[in-house]
């Protein structure tokens, strides 16, 4: 019996690698003369896929003259197809079966705004699965993609990640076509290139390197290149597999490349001679290089005053110093030093500790993750229904939690103040739970210098990490105050009449002096 199993099953993959072969082998070939010839070939490499759909035709005048297109169900638009394609090729009454019919239809016949021609049925196939549609004619040798794509997309709008109180409104959505021309909009200048290529084996997505000529660092440039075509991997989903692929550090929970869904922020990262990858298929955009400073500055803080700015500037990083050390401080007081706490407070928490059965570390790591769990489970549910779970979800399982002798009141207090800022910086979210267990760990072993001990790993790591060339500190490694002024600090912008240096050192010019 198994026997018989194992020769139906060699038997079937026999068929399926000599049918593989067959589709690779007709997909390597040139388009013939013969119409009924090649669409065999696109019969051999699809098989039964119903999605691609073959439609024949004549011309109603001489039905020597005979067509056929292709197209992928769904991808296209029905009405360029009929009215712009097959009603001039039938009804044309002036066509002759020896005029250089491919010619002709280029130029006289089709209603195209782009039309591409080829013999390498490699070149049609990519573009008929891009949502082109493929006409090929009896007794030519090559056949023509006409533009004719047509799926629905999502209408532009504002991200709901970042939202801002004053400024542009509009988010990037995931056509890669419309992603670029709302850069175009912003850079209305003809030194904004874009470089396209495609990554992925099977999926072959389209990825465009976007810069401006004469500000672009040519060095980030070479480098980007570099790393995009090594990449060897068979799909592209989203930005984040690039981003993983190209990354500096790759073990690092730091981010080395900027992310954003927001055209205004791309187009002021090109500005300052960055780099930008948009990918097809997500609303999301890589911007390199990427600098440890850029987690603090919002696109509020250009759109206020720049007081307000930079006073919103200083409070996320006071907020990232808090989420991050707060709690190992607050163990280290009470565990090791507690000395150094008023004599009030201290009866006070030796009291409401009575009766508890945990220790502080055991009870911190508890909250810490009961307040990460709660905050996921309301990400994955609808806005307002979320947003009523996360708060119902934290008072009640807070109150519970004091009210049954399991947890102390300074200790909710401590982990709720540390889970709040822990929000104002989304993008610092990873590393700011990793290294506050972390720290509140060394905090419990060895008090104050454990704290002191995990502050300089973490000052240590982010030193030597680069992105695309440059420290990733670079940003603040430097006391010369123009290149200061987009730091600790938002400059007013009659202030920052020159670009970063250490981003854009050919083209640092960004305003002429006031008069």
């Amino acid at each position: 019996m198994n026997f018989l199993f194992k020769k139906n099953y060699n038997t079937k993959e026999k068929s399926r690698t000599a049918a593989a072969g067959q589709s690779s082998a007709a997909f390597d070939e040139n388009v013939s003369l013969s119409l009924d010839d090649n669409i065999t070939k696109f019969h051999k490499i699809f098989g039964e896929d119903t999605t691609i759909k073959f439609r024949k035709f004549q011309n109603q005048k001489n039905p020597k003259i005979r067509c056929c297109i292709l197209f992928v169900d769904g991808m296209i638009d029905n009405i360029l197809i009929n009215e712009h394609i097959i009603e001039p090729i039938m009804l044309n009454q002036h066509l002759h079966d020896k005029d250089n019919l491919l010619k002709t239809f280029e130029e006289k016949v089709l209603f195209s705004n782009e039309v591409i021609k080829s013999n390498q049925m490699t070149k049609l196939i990519s573009e008929l699965l891009s949502g082109n549609t493929i006409l090929l004619i009896d007794g030519c040798s090559y056949g023509l993609s006409l533009s004719t794509k047509g799926w629905p997309v999502r209408s532009i709008a504002e991200p709901t990640a970042e939202k801002v109180l004053s400024g542009p409104r509009e988010g990037f959505t995931e056509t890669i076509i419309v992603n670029l021309s709302m850069i175009r909009r912003k850079i209305c200048s003809p030194d904004l290139k874009f470089e396209f290529m495609s990554i992925g084996k099977q999926t072959q997505t389209k990825v465009a390197l976007c810069y401006i000529d004469g500000i672009a660092n040519e060095n980030v440039l070479k480098n980007i290149r570099k790393r995009l075509k090594s990449i060897s991997i068979d799909g592209i989903l989203d930005t984040n597999y690039v981003e993983e692929l190209i990354k500096d550090a790759p073990r690092s929970p730091f981010k080395t490349t900027g992310s954003t869904e927001r055209p205004d922020i791309v187009a002021a990262k090109l500005l300052e001679g960055r780099v930008a990858l948009v990918v097809d298929g997500t609303p999301v955009v890589l911007t390199a290089p990427f600098f440890f400073i850029e987690y603090f500055q919002s696109n509020d803080d250009y759109y206020t005053n720049f007081y307000v700015g930079t006073f919103g500037r200083w409070l996320r990083m006071l907020g990232f110093f808090t989420t991050l050390s707060l709690p190992a401080i607050y163990l280290a007081l009470v565990t090791f030093h507690p000395d150094l706490l008023p004599t009030r407070f201290l009866l006070n928490l030796s009291e409401s500790r009575l009766e508890l059965p945990f220790p502080t570390l055991f009870e911190m790591i508890l909250l810490i993750f009961s307040f990460e769990l709660i905050l996921e489970g309301g990400s994955k549910v609808p806005d307002n229904f979320g947003q009523t779970l996360s708060i119902l979800g934290g008072l009640v399982l807070g109150q519970a939690a004091v009210d049954a002798k399991l947890v102390s009141i300074p200790v909710v207090i401590i982990i709720a103040f540390t889970g709040v800022t822990g929000i104002m910086i989304p993008h610092l979210k990873s590393p700011a739970i990793l290294f506050r267990i972390l720290w509140l760990i060394l905090a419990s072993i060895l008090g104050f210098p454990g704290y002191i001990l995990g502050m300089i790993g973490v000052m240590i790591h982010l030193c030597s990490i680069e992105s695309f060339g440059f420290p990733y500190m670079s940003s603040l490694s430097t006391s010369f105050p123009q290149k200061c002024q987009d730091t600790f600090i938002r400059s007013p912008w009659y202030k920052m009449k020159l670009r970063p240096s250490y981003i854009s050192p050919y083209n640092r010019k960004r305003q002429r002096s006031q008069i």
